[in-house]
C-alpha cells in the first residue's frame, strides 16, 4: 500500500529534551521533522543566592516560574539541598499551564495562573503585595520584576537556569525546512546568530510557526513576514493546532 504523502518538513529549534517532545507529534501530524539541538539549558553555576533564599522560603509572599524549566531546576535544587524548606503562606504563581503542571508535578500547589501564558500579564495582573522571589532564565525579558516593582512588591530576581545557544550545529538543515517552528525570542536570536549571510537570507522567506507574541517579535525584527502563531492559549500544542488549522506549508 502507498504511503500517505508528508505534508512538509518542519524544522525544530529547542533544547535536545525539548525537541523530542516535539518530534513524535509532528510525525503523527503528517510532517517530516528535522531538528536542530540549538539550546542548552542548564542550572547556575553559582547556586550561592538561591540556596540562601531556599533556606528562608517563608520569607516571600510569591514565588514566581516563567517556565517549566525555572521550576524542574529550583525544584531539583530544593529536594537535593533542604527538602524540608518552609514555605508557610508562601504563594505559586506561574506563567502558563504547562509551568503549573511542571510545579504540580514538584508537589506545589499552584495559587495563580494569569489569564494569558505572558511575562507582562503575570506581571500586571499578580494579586496582592509583599515579597517575591522571581526564578527564572539568565536572559529572560527584565520588564516582569521591573513591572512587580512598579505595582509596588519587593522583588528578588534570580537566576535559575542558564539558556547558552550552541554553535556547533549542521545548519545546511535550515535550508531543507518548508516551516521553522521557534518556541522562543532566544531561538530566534541563537539560530539567526549562527546563519551564514546567504542562508539566512533565504531562510527569512520561510513561513515560521511562533508560540506566542513575544517570539513573533523577535522573528519580524529578524526580517521574517510569514508568521502563524497562537491567538489565545501560546503552548506548544496551540501552536501546532495553528499549523494544522492554517495549512501553512501551502
Amino acid at each position: 500500500m502507498k504511503s500517505e504523502p508528508k505534508a512538509g518538513r518542519v524544522l525544530i529549534t529547542r533544547s535536545h529534551e525539548g525537541n523530542l517532545e516535539l518530534i513524535p507529534k509532528l510525525s503523527a501530524m503528517g510532517f517530516e521533522t528535522i531538528a536542530i539541538d540549538l539550546l542548552d539549558l542548564s542550572p547556575p553555576e553559582d547556586w550561592t543566592e538561591i540556596d540562601r533564599r531556599i533556606a528562608d522560603l517563608d520569607a516571600y509572599n510569591w514565588l514566581v516560574f516563567t517556565s517549566q524549566v525555572g521550576v524542574r531546576f529550583f525544584a531539583d535544587r530544593v529536594r537535593t539541598t533542604n527538602p524540608d524548606a518552609k514555605r508557610d503562606g508562601t504563594k505559586i504563581a506561574c506563567v502558563g499551564a504547562r509551568t503549573a503542571a511542571a510545579a504540580s508535578e514538584a508537589g506545589w500547589e499552584v495559587d495563580f495562573v494569569p489569564s494569558r501564558a505572558l511575562t507582562k500579564a503575570l506581571a500586571d495582573e499578580l494579586p496582592g503585595g509583599g515579597r517575591v522571589l522571581v526564578l527564572r532564565s539568565d536572559i529572560a525579558d527584565p520588564a516582569l520584576p521591573q513591572i512587580l516593582r512598579t505595582r509596588g512588591f519587593e522583588v528578588d530576581d534570580l537566576i535559575a537556569y542558564t539558556t547558552v545557544v550552541k554553535e556547533r550545529q549542521p545548519m545546511e538543515k535550515v535550508d531543507e525546512a518548508d516551516l521553522i517552528i521557534f518556541g522562543s525570542p532566544s531561538s530566534v536570536q541563537g539560530l539567526c546568530s549562527l546563519l551564514p549571510g546567504p542562508v539566512m537570507s533565504r531562510a527569512v522567506a520561510k513561513r515560521v510557526a511562533c508560540i506566542g507574541p513575544v517570539t513573533a517579535r523577535a522573528a519580524r525584527a529578524h526580517g521574517f513576514k510569514r508568521i502563524v502563531q497562537p491567538t489565545d492559549a501560546y503552548t506548544f500544542d496551540a501552536l501546532l493546532e495553528e499549523v494544522r488549522k492554517a495549512n501553512v506549508l501551502e
